[in-house]
């Protein structure tokens, strides 16, 4: 019984601690065979903004006609000597895709319809086929150390969510995406 009790202790601690993110310094980050940067035009130049934890992207199970991703991902704020990171899980709408939507336009024009390409345009602006999740957040000092400030999670969900065509906040998913399954979200039939 002793055993038991150990071994689901250890199974425990295996599959909590990956969970609660680990501590991470502006230097590590900076490790392009681990972290890759995101650009933006929000970018000081020095040194802030996005970066994608390559390590983290990892598929997971999903309803039938969507995929989900999770991922970490990390903001730098090195002025605020700050940066938070984020479990973000992504679900993806495949009949949302754009190349999706671009096919049933050009079957509907086949079968008579008359809708103007335009259509489509508005169609992923008003649903992006994306929704973003952020499952947990931890700050850090830039040399790694946990951040003692409360953690404001309206502030963190505002700088990756939510997740709409055209902006700059549509184009970390995508990279989420291809990193997953090798194709851009967008490209899928």
């Amino acid at each position: 019984m002793k055993r038991i009790y150990l071994c689901f202790l250890w199974l425990l601690v295996c599959l909590v601690l990956p969970l609660q993110g680990q501590a991470i310094s502006q230097t590590e980050l900076l490790d392009t065979a681990r972290f890759q940067h995101i650009d933006s035009t929000v970018d000081s130049g020095r040194g802030d903004g996005k970066y994608l934890d390559l390590t983290s992207v990892r598929s997971v199970e999903a309803p039938n006609g969507h995929r989900r991703i999770e991922a970490t991902v990390y903001v730098l704020m090195p002025a605020a000597d700050l940066i938070y990171g984020l479990q973000i899980q992504y679900d993806y709408q495949m009949d949302q895709s754009l190349n999706h939507l671009i096919d049933k336009h050009d079957t509907s024009l086949r079968n008579g319809g008359n809708d103007p390409y335009i259509s489509i345009w508005y169609a992923k602006q008003s649903n992006s086929g994306i929704t973003g999740t952020i499952t947990s957040a931890n700050a850090f000092n830039n040399d790694g150390q946990t951040h003692k400030q409360q953690i404001h999670m309206a502030n963190i969900n505002a700088i990756l969510l939510p997740v709409e065509f055209g902006n700059e906040k549509y184009k970390l998913p995508n990279l989420v995406y291809q990193k997953a399954y090798g194709i851009a979200y967008d490209d899928e039939l």
